[in-house]
């Protein structure tokens, strides 16, 4: 099978067990607060949710290794409730009004509902991280939620780098890649040691999954941050230059204000034109932010095949998952601008 007819086959079983476990919970007496986490988790209309990219990780590694769907799920559930939970309070901190195309759940519930409901998607993937001990055995279990608190410590060191540079004005490029090492690459790093974990893999295959998932979040974080300044708006749902009409301090935006003196100008000017948009995208090209942004993407995906084939070094004695890793990382990392 190929990675199309795996993910076929996984995401139903994911999205199944996801909604199981959340009508499991007891919500007595707080039925608008299950409301608003069935909103968040997309199963309210068609085409709001998320690609759920990260169980599917979990799932894909587990298998690749010889692992079984049913002894790793709790762990696959618990990585995708604590993504979501991110997305609730990054949504409140960022002000952002959309997600998905519709309105985000501080925006329809308020902020101190939609705090709530964050901090309730947080329990409850401690929560479904402890099933692992049902299904793989008590040490299996503390050990994955040492890795996922350290992970969530992670992510919120990032998102507070992250508040902090938007009034910083002297970001470097290194220190972004710091950010999104936590932001982006810890969840990923943090789905691929998982499949590891509950398939009985021993620490340095692990480590290895850990750098695999992390340098895959980078990789794939730095190839958004370009689609950002010149995706094409047909492919990547949002307006050309889109993080320059925000003032968004993406990887190529930093190596601009490094470099160009005129690009430095332009950005502290307010109310730019369509015109001056697209003059700054081109001064970007022009003094080499893209060509370096291109490179660090580059470098970073080298890094997640390389250690995919140190799992995995013969394509003969590959499994359909783990052929399917190969694909997914060149899917996720492929996008063109």
């Amino acid at each position: 099978m190929n990675l199309k007819e795996i993910l076929n086959s996984l995401l139903p079983k994911i999205e199944t067990h996801l909604q199981d476990f959340i009508n499991a919970q007891d919500f007595n007496h707080s039925q608008m607060l299950k409301e608003m986490l069935t909103y968040q988790m997309g199963w309210e209309e068609e085409g709001s949710k998320g690609k759920r990219i990260r169980p599917s990780l979990v799932l894909l590694t587990a298998k690749a290794l010889g692992g079984e769907i049913q002894k790793t799920m709790p762990a696959a559930l618990s990585v995708e409730f604590l993504h979501n939970f991110t997305l609730i309070h990054d949504d409140i901190e960022d002000q952002s009004l959309y997600r998905h195309n519709r309105p985000t759940l501080w925006q329809r519930w308020g902020i101190a509902q939609a705090i709530n409901a964050g901090d309730a998607l947080f329990s409850i993937a401690q929560l479904a991280m402890l099933d692992l001990e049902n299904t793989c055995g008590s040490s299996i279990a503390v050990k994955a939620l040492n890795d996922l608190n350290q992970t969530c410590f992670h992510l919120t060191r990032g998102q507070s780098m992250d508040i902090a540079y938007e009034t910083d004005q002297s970001v470097s490029p290194s220190a972004y890649l710091e950010m999104i090492s936590g932001k982006t690459g810890a969840l990923l790093g943090l789905s691929a040691g998982l499949g590891g974990l509950t398939s009985g893999q021993n620490d340095p295959t692990i480590d290895f999954l850990f750098e695999f998932g992390k340098s895959l979040g980078m990789a794939f974080q730095i190839k958004d941050d370009i689609l950002g300044i010149w995706g094409d708006p047909g492919k990547t749902g949002k307006s050309a230059s889109s993080d320059l009409q925000s003032r968004k301090k993406t990887l190529p935006i930093l190596y601009g204000l490094e470099q160009s003196q005129n690009f430095r100008n332009m950005w502290e000017m307010k109310d730019l034109s369509k015109t001056q948009i697209q003059q700054m995208a081109e001064i970007l090209e022009d003094c080499g932010a893209k060509i370096a942004a291109h490179q660090e993407a580059k470098s970073y995906t080298l890094q997640a095949f390389a250690a995919l084939e140190n799992l995995f070094p013969s394509s003969s004695d590959r499994n359909d998952e783990a052929a399917a890793l190969f694909e997914l990382t060149d899917e996720l990392l492929k996008r063109e601008v």
